[in-house]
């Protein structure tokens, strides 16, 4: 799976944390774990990320913070929110702050893999964009 730079995992679950930073590192990329909104976004002034793959239960904030911060950064990196809550209008809402995409904690570590390949897809179609290549962290 190609993938030059780390993933940020955000999340408040530390269990959800590991598990999600095993498959990442099984798929040759580098998980970088945090549980807090202001620590991802102090990370996102210092390395350059493919992909984040933030919670909805972040301790100290929103969500939000995260996928602005992951917006302010060239190039952008795509957020996928995980929540627990089947919910139509939070779903409309996060996709409405930007966030790349927003889906329940997979049970199948083989969907979090599908999903982390469609963000790495988009991540590096927005590094043309965004006119980035090449920088490193």
């Amino acid at each position: 799976m190609p993938g030059d730079y780390p993933v940020l995992i955000v999340s408040g679950d530390s269990a959800y944390r590991e598990s999600v930073a095993k498959t990442v590192g099984q798929c040759g990329l580098r998980p970088v774990c945090c549980s807090l909104m202001n620590d991802a976004c102090a990370l996102f002034a210092r390395v350059r990320f493919s992909v984040a793959i933030c919670g909805d239960d972040l301790p100290d904030g929103h969500y939000r913070g995260v996928i602005q911060e992951a917006q302010r950064v060239k190039p952008r990196v795509p957020v996928i929110v995980v929540s627990r809550r089947a919910d139509w209008d939070a779903y409309l809402k996060a996709i409405g702050m930007g966030a790349f995409d927003y889906v329940a904690p997979p049970d199948d570590p083989g969907e979090t893999v599908r999903i982390l390949e469609t963000a790495l897809r988009h991540s590096n179609s927005l590094e043309k964009v965004d006119g980035v290549a090449g920088a490193a962290t």
